[in-house]
């Protein structure tokens, strides 16, 4: 499987801005600029879609995982924040915290640490990152409606 993108830069390094596409055409030249990195700007950063690739890759391979246990959900929440940091007038990604989250029965919740861990160390995004990455995980309690 071969996946592509093209990015456009136009400007100078700090005021200017690009737009980059997919070949999936999911995004289609999305506005990005450095200053998102850090700021409130409507727009992306390499760095946020760095931190969307690694919490949509967990959350696959964290439900690929939970079905070889046997362990159905109707959804996995992965939530990642990723550490943008200059040292030495350079940025480097410094760190990449997870957070993965389920419903599922408190009975499951040792066969979903397998998954977790089992899913962190086959995630293809992260292996491809050399940066620290933590995982934190947690069953969400259901909370059944009751009708009287």
């Amino acid at each position: 499987m071969i996946r592509s993108a093209v990015a456009i830069w136009k400007g100078s390094p700090a005021a200017g801005e690009g737009t980059v596409s997919t070949s999936s055409g999911i995004m289609s030249n999305a506005l990005y600029s450095f200053g998102s990195s850090s700021g409130n700007e409507p727009c992306t950063s390499p760095s946020e879609m760095l931190a969307a690739a690694v919490a949509s890759c967990m959350s696959l391979m964290l439900t690929q995982e939970m079905d070889k246990l046997g362990i159905r959900t109707e959804s996995v929440r992965t939530e990642a924040e990723l550490t943008l940091e200059e040292h030495r007038g350079r940025w480097q990604i410094t760190n990449i915290e997870l957070h993965a989250s389920t419903h599922l029965p408190e009975c499951d919740a040792e066969k979903f640490q397998h998954a977790c861990r089992a899913a962190k160390s086959r995630c293809p995004i992260s292996h491809a990152l050399n940066v620290p990455i933590k995982l934190t995980s947690a069953l969400e309690r259901e909370v059944h409606a009751v009708t009287t």
